[in-house]
């Protein structure tokens, strides 16, 4: 099967918005036109002052200093800022207009599996804080989630709720599988050294912790470490909307199977090790080390980078810690809560954005005493003194207040790029189409050029997968049209993940839907 491509050029002030129908950004410069152009007229800091774990209030414009670089900046402008979730029903009823005139919620599931309870917190979320105007994206295991924001609010919870399921239920299938696999080869290993047989034992346990790595190394690539590709370029869209902006994360403990200390395998192998004391008794050692070290995350997990953005954007970021119910039986292994200090990260952001963390398995309870929470900051002006700034910027603010804790972006981009995307999905009559807009081009012979990778892939009803492509695009034109046919396939419903990167910026768009052949 093959992807058909058909291109032409159009102006980009008609094209549809980027990954979801509401964002109502503001028309950017086509790619290859002038887009590096960019006039500076003012830099926005928000900066949050903390005294003993509270926000220091009532401070004044004379009490900063802010440095560009090292070089002392005049503060043009200055703002107290407060705002909360909630909106209190009083003010409602009285003034509507006091209402912000812009809200964006990012909604983050980052759940190792989905249960009731994340369900009543979709059902209160949209009841009670999601309202008319307001605008939403959803991501979970790095992928936007697709849902139709027009189709009314029971149609959207509908939409969200089975698709997040799917989702799940697709990778839960996987991860269940590796656990099989492990236990498995944990069987044949425990059968190998208890039946007293002459091979080189040492050489099986090895090869043992080799693929138990692998597979760790493999679920946390693929379900714990985040793309900062996929991040970067939601930023990148995000900093040109206005108004309030709140992320929302769901962040489920972690679950890995681990050996148990006490379990027939680990005392095989610790008898191994403690009665032969050779060269490959200590290779053992140094795998199982190999193991432990593997499991401590916070060393690469890219905190700083991730505080970064969400700052930039100007996003508060609430965090929801769950514990998950899953369970397995096994002599050898059991379900351990895994990366814990990759929960510590999130924390982290959760406190520099002036967002508030909490954890309990009840959501509801959880999303009421967070939206009442209040993110209080001081907003900076201030305008480079060079006439063209550098593409990124170094601050550091002063405050006068001895004591207090000082929280705010240190590096600013000044580039303002619109990242790639995928734009006008359809689907239907065994066939999908698509297009691909916003992608950097350069010059190659003369001409703009364009590159980006595309990777699609299908799930039937049964969550198997049905289709699976990869291809690197070249893209010359300002927008480029896909469209795939799938007659081989049976008419019913189906489950798309579709990928692009542009491999000029590396910037991501990933578009996820359950869509009807």
């Amino acid at each position: 099967m093959k992807f058909q491509i058909y291109k032409r050029t159009f102006c980009y002030l008609c094209l549809l918005f980027v990954f979801i129908l509401a964002l109502n950004l503001k028309p950017t410069p086509i790619q290859g036109k002038h887009q590096e152009e960019v006039t500076v007229i003012a830099l926005e800091v928000p900066v949050r002052v903390l005294q003993k774990g509270q926000f220091v209030k009532g401070l004044t414009k004379d009490d900063f200093e802010l440095f560009e670089n090292g070089i002392k900046q005049q503060i043009t402008g200055f703002e107290v800022r407060s705002r909360s979730i909630s909106v209190p029903k009083e003010i409602l009823r009285e003034k509507l207009e006091i209402r912000p005139k812009k809200r964006l919620f990012i909604l983050i599931f980052n759940i190792f599996d989905y249960n009731d309870e994340v369900g009543k917190g979709i059902d209160y979320f949209f009841n009670n804080f999601f309202g008319p105007g307001d605008n939403i994206i959803i991501i979970t295991e790095d992928k936007f989630l697709n849902i139709e924001i027009g189709k009314g609010l029971s149609k959207m919870i509908s939409d969200l709720k089975e698709t997040l399921k799917k989702y799940k239920f697709i990778s839960n299938k996987t991860i269940f599988r590796s656990y099989q696999r492990l236990e498995r080869e944990a069987d044949w290993l425990l059968s190998l050294l208890t039946r007293g047989s002459r091979s080189d034992v040492s050489s099986h346990i090895l090869n043992f912790y080799d693929r138990y790595i692998r597979c760790w190394e493999e679920y946390k690539s693929r379900y714990i470490s985040p793309d900062t590709g996929l991040y970067q370029s939601l930023v990148n869209r995000l900093k040109q909307i206005e108004g309030e902006k709140w992320a929302l994360c769901f962040l489920q403990r972690e679950l890995f199977p681990k050996l148990k200390k006490e379990g027939k395998l680990s005392t095989v192998i610790n008898n191994v090790v403690e009665g032969r004391r050779d060269i490959k008794s200590r290779l053992i050692q140094t795998k199982q080390w190999d193991l432990q070290r593997s499991l401590d995350y916070s060393e690469t997990f890219p905190t700083e980078l991730l505080k970064n953005l969400f700052m930039e954007a100007n996003i508060t970021f609430h965090l929801i810690l769950l514990k998950s119910l899953k369970d397995i039986v096994s002599e050898d292994f059991e379900l351990r809560e895994v990366a814990q200090d990759y929960e510590d990260c999130f924390k982290q952001i959760s406190l520099s954005t002036g967002g508030h963390t909490t954890f309990s398995n009840k959501v509801v309870e959880a999303l009421e005493e967070t939206s009442k929470t209040e993110d209080y900051y001081y907003l900076i002006v201030y305008s480079p003194k060079e006439d063209k700034p550098a593409k990124e910027v170094n601050i550091k603010v002063k405050v006068n207040r001895k004591g207090a804790r000082i929280i705010h972006l240190k590096k600013f981009s000044t580039e303002k790029i619109t990242p790639i995307s995928i734009a006008n999905f359809s689907s239907g009559q065994k066939a999908i189409k698509f297009s691909i807009v916003n992608y950097q081009r350069t010059k190659l012979e003369g001409k703009l050029s364009g590159a980006a990778q595309v990777k699609i892939t299908l799930f039937n009803e049964n969550s198997n997968k049905v289709y699976d492509e990869a291809k690197t695009l070249r893209l010359s034109n300002e927008e480029t049209h896909i469209s795939i046919p799938f007659q081989q396939l049976k008419p019913g419903n189906y489950f798309i993940i579709i990928q692009v990167v542009d491999k000029i910026t590396n910037h991501i768009d990933v578009f996820s839907k359950q869509i009807k052949l």
